[in-house]
């Protein structure tokens, strides 16, 4: 047998696949290549590029957790008269926690008032009262009535059983962030270091829940960080702000270290509002929890603007709704108590250090490392600046060898010894893919030249069937513009089923034989089935079933590639059709 040649279009084909396999060598070694230097670049702080982040970064270690524990008692009211729980002794103990924030550097914590001041609302008796149920049980089968104790629990929360649940004192403790204190070694509250905690001594003014629900209190803390208050007036809609609290869900362990690690969220504002009893509110919109109460709502410029007060929701509503207490209210306590709420000199330092450590200008490394070597000094309790200085002194090593100037980012310095053989690599599959690129388009605009006479798109009278589930959808009767990528969740995916997604708190999807009340499965789009498309109050019209793909013959061409026998050229790589095959027949004789 003869052995073929490679055609022009043949050799242009593996031509391309030479760059394509260049290209992805050329990246995967740019990339692991560059892991481990990228990993040893990770810089404390995050993207200190981004002022907000500075400025959270900043404000964190004056955020601080507040663990409030009520004592209470029970009294029942028996017939035969009262009886007090617990019997002789110390009370049940709830806890709570909140969040709050430094203002000044002498102790003073801005938070919500609920969380120094809990109400005794319903939840509250109920916890109570599930604790004295054991105590009560066992009081009634002393009595000669056998009662467990959750039965004695659904009497108390019932009223079949009549009691008054008493909070006898209430002691909030406020306890210093990770963010100042490092990570702790102590493996429970009871052998933490004594200086990252102290008990509120003094409740400075507060205004209830249903006021202004804030509250300013005392520590005995000195020289702290502290956050300025903003004006909380220049807040609008669709500004973004930052949370940094405490919420229960972020405590996945009991080690003093995760509990009192903060966790920041950013929130939209939705809305300025004031309540009937004349209190400003922010609402917002993001990820506050509870936990978060009490923390401080920052802006831009890392001021607080608003304080995290309470949420409004509805039974039959997935999500709920998150009010602020606007910080207007703060400033006018903290006037009224005539607080020096200018920073500290922890704060001024912590404040210049930071400064140089995110700077842009020559020689900056040794001025943080300057600083953070100072803040070590005075400081030795602020742990949490260790890995800073750790970093700028590493960063000032280098600076101090290449005398190389900072780069625009303010992240990296500029330094042609660094640069790594993964760094050349990425250059050049950067030029291999712009030399693929330029190939392909030159290559689809002659096949494009071919195909236009091949009975292809394009050439009247010649069907097209779609080569993938889904080719047609713009041919659907009220089906969503295609095409779609596969996890677009689209009317027709390639695996040729509607998905079922809708947008989240839409209507259930109804229909002639699914009532309103209950969303409708998926449904197969193909072959028959209907399928509906988006979720829409009301009755819902069905698609129009896609017809079946009628079958396609196909036969394998020397190039190697699947086509139609009546095709004159390659839909894949633009080859030639094959010659006929020369049919000899007998001469007639």
């Amino acid at each position: 047998m003869k052995r073929r040649l490679p055609t022009q279009h043949t050799q242009q084909k593996l031509r391309f696949s030479f760059l394509v396999m260049l290209a992805v060598s050329a990246l995967v070694f740019a990339t692991f290549g560059n892991t481990k230097s990228a990993l040893a670049d990770s810089k404390p702080g995050g993207n200190i590029s981004d002022p907000v982040v500075r400025a959270v970064d900043v404000a964190k270690p004056a955020v601080v957790r507040i663990i409030t524990t009520l004592t209470s008692h029970v009294t029942v009211h028996f017939a035969s008269g009262d009886v007090k729980f617990p019997q002789g002794g110390d009370g049940y103990i709830a806890q709570l926690s909140g969040s709050g924030t430094f203002i000044t550097s002498n102790g003073d914590v801005l938070t919500a008032d609920h969380v120094v001041n809990p109400p005794k609302d319903d939840s509250l008796v109920q916890y109570i009262n599930k604790q004295a149920a054991n105590d009560v049980a066992a009081y009634l089968t002393q009595k000669g009535k056998a009662t467990t104790a959750s039965d004695a629990e659904q009497q108390l929360d019932s009223g079949a059983l009549r009691s008054d649940a008493s909070i006898d004192q209430t002691q909030s403790e406020v306890f210093l962030s990770t963010d100042y204190t490092g990570n702790l070694t102590a493996s429970n509250f009871n052998s933490v270091p004594s200086y990252i905690h102290a008990s509120v001594d003094k409740i400075e003014q507060q205004s209830s829940l249903d006021q202004r629900d804030l509250a300013i209190v005392h520590a005995n803390f000195q020289d702290t960080p502290s956050v300025q208050l903003g004006n909380s007036s220049s807040v609008q809609q669709q500004d973004e702000l930052t949370i940094i609290g405490f919420p229960g869900n972020g405590d996945v362990s009991n080690r003093p270290t995760d509990l009192l690690t903060s966790s920041v969220n950013k929130i939209s504002v939705s809305s300025i509002k004031t309540t009937d009893s004349g209190a400003p509110v922010i609402q917002v919109g993001g990820n506050v929890e509870h936990g978060d109460s009490g923390g401080p709502a920052l802006d831009n410029n890392g001021r607080v603007v608003g304080v995290v007060s309470f949420g409004l929701s509805s039974p039959n509503s997935p999500g709920s709704t998150t009010f602020l207490q606007a910080s207007s209210g703060a400033a006018d306590m903290a006037q009224s108590l005539g607080l020096n709420t200018a920073p500290g000199p922890f704060q001024k330092l912590w404040q210049q250090s930071f400064d140089a450590y995110a700077s842009q200008d020559a020689g900056h490394w040794h001025k943080a490392q300057t600083l953070f070597d100072q803040l070590q000094s005075t400081y030795p309790n602020f742990k949490s600046v260790e890995q800073y200085a750790s970093y700028a002194h590493t960063q000032a090593n280098s600076e101090s060898q290449t005398g190389s100037t900072p780069s625009k980012s303010g992240n990296q310095l500029i330094n042609t010894s660094s640069i790594s053989w993964g760094l050349i690599l990425a250059v050049i599959a950067i030029l291999a893919i712009v030399a693929l690129l330029f190939f392909t388009i030159s290559a689809r605009s002659r096949n494009k030249r071919q195909v236009a006479v091949a009975g292809y798109p394009g050439n009247p009278g010649q069907p097209v069937y779609p080569s993938q589930p889904g080719a047609f959808a713009n041919s659907h009767p009220g089906a969503t513009p295609g095409p779609f990528p596969p996890t677009s969740g689209a009317f027709n995916t390639p695996s040729g089923y509607d998905d079922g997604m809708a947008a989240f708190g839409a209507p259930a999807r109804p229909s002639s034989s699914h009532p309103a009340s209950s969303p409708m499965p998926p449904q197969p789009s193909f072959g028959g089935q209907p399928s509906p498309f988006m979720a829409q109050p009301g009755p819902t019209p069905l698609a129009t079933p896609y017809p079946n793909n009628p079958p396609v013959t196909t036969q394998i061409w020397p190039c190697g590639h699947a086509n139609r026998p009546e095709a004159r050229f390659c839909s894949i790589c633009g080859e030639s059709a094959p010659q006929p095959p020369i049919v000899r027949r007998p001469v007639e004789q």
